[in-house]
């Protein structure tokens, strides 16, 4: 496989399409964070949907290395408030305000979509 799926996949992340970003989940998908781990795309959109509400959540990856098929992205995450929120990662937000995360991500595929991932602050990883 090739890089060129992570990269569909961060466009399709930032369109804000949760139909679209669907397609990329495997259905026994496991997506690991700092807070744990949520199970299945349902979950994982629900997520999403929440989030983009409240922000514009721009991903870009600035590094991808593959090694068959798992893939280490090295990530620049950008947050600008949509509406004032109160709570986010500890933080309030003034409606366009921003907030700018460096995040590591270990992707790995089955059948040509994501089964896991593990994204964590870039000093976590």
């Amino acid at each position: 496989m090739s890089k060129a799926i992570i990269e569909d996949y961060f466009r399709t992340y930032n369109s804000e399409s949760p139909d679209a970003l669907r397609d990329f989940y495997h259905p026994d998908i496991v997506l690991h964070t700092a807070d744990g781990a949520l199970r299945g795309p349902d979950a994982i959109l629900a997520v999403y949907k929440h989030i983009i509400a409240q922000f514009y959540d721009h991903m870009t990856p600035e590094h991808i290395a593959c090694h068959g098929d798992e893939y280490g992205v090295d990530i620049r995450d950008r947050f600008t408030a949509k509406v004032a929120v109160a709570d986010f990662m500890g933080h309030s937000f003034a409606e366009g305000e921003s907030l700018e995360l460096l995040l590591h991500a270990r992707y790995r595929l089955r059948e040509g979509r994501i089964v896991s991932a593990d994204i964590r602050m870039a000093e976590e990883s």
